[in-house]
């Protein structure tokens, strides 16, 4: 995981560094553009218990709020444009800030340690989602989003929920159903599965019902059988995904959906 490289440590301190930055501003920050932040949450249904608990942030409009934050704490330069926190300036002269009027959900280990970021936009940006790319401290597809939180319930209940999305995970979680991970891609990675594995061997696949999403699952579903997980496939009612489904039919009403799961093979 550290590739013997010496800025691992620096950068999860940094990525600390960030996730209370953007935690912090989410909470306190009075600013127009945080207020608009907030009021997306507030409409999304996220509650404030939900923000705290999967320490979700708000990285302001700026191009250089966080990277002079990180500069004050002591932080050289080169560090802070290896941290994946920043973006080179096409003039070669600097860098800016990568994510810039985005709600941030932080990518948590099972330690705790922040590894990356991924930041939604709050306004009409092509890139809906940008996420942290692979650093000495991060390499994508080795990390579930959620699992953090998700794995002591998923000890408890010996199984796991895998959806595809943040949003998908986060909703879950606030409705009282923590077993669930979000794999953060389109399909499942062998080490992706191998992490989970740790924790339970029984596995529900709960992927978009469109087209991206079936294909997702059938790839996630032969990796899973070679590693001898026993998978499972859950479908919600058509054009809803995890988020919006609980916002409408409940917590009951999925969990129902969970357990009426079909073996696969």
């Amino acid at each position: 995981d550290r590739h013997g490289d010496d800025s691992y440590q620096k950068i999860l301190e940094m990525n600390a560094l960030a996730l209370d930055f953007f935690n912090h501003h989410l909470l306190f920050d009075r600013s127009e553009a945080t207020e608009e932040a907030r009021k997306y949450l507030k409409d999304r249904q996220i509650s404030l218990e939900t923000v705290k608990n999967l320490k979700i942030g708000y990285a302001p409009e700026s191009w250089d709020q966080l990277s002079n934050h990180l500069s004050s704490k002591g932080i050289i330069a080169p560090l802070i444009a290896k941290s994946g926190l920043v973006s080179p300036r096409q003039n070669g002269n600097g860098f800016y800030d990568r994510f810039r009027n985005r709600i941030m959900f932080p990518i948590l280990d099972v330690r705790g340690q922040c590894r990356a970021f991924g930041g939604r936009t709050l306004n009409n940006d092509p890139a809906k989602y940008v996420n942290s790319p692979e650093t000495p401290a991060y390499i994508k597809g080795q990390h579930l989003f959620g699992l953090n939180q998700a794995k002591q319930a998923i000890l408890d209940q010996d199984e796991a929920v895998i959806v595809e999305g943040y949003m998908d995970c986060v909703m879950p979680h606030q409705f009282g159903i923590l077993n669930v991970v979000a794999s953060l891609g389109t399909a499942l990675t062998v080490e992706q599965i191998r992490l989970l594995s740790r924790y339970t061997k029984n596995v529900i696949l709960l992927f978009d019902a469109d087209a991206a999403g079936e294909a997702a699952m059938m790839r996630s579903l032969d990796l899973l059988v070679e590693e001898g997980v026993n998978a499972r496939m859950a479908t919600l009612s058509e054009g809803d995904d995890p988020d919006s489904f609980l916002r409408k039919h409940g917590a009951e009403a999925f969990k129902e959906r969970l357990q009426a799961a079909e073996n696969v093979f």
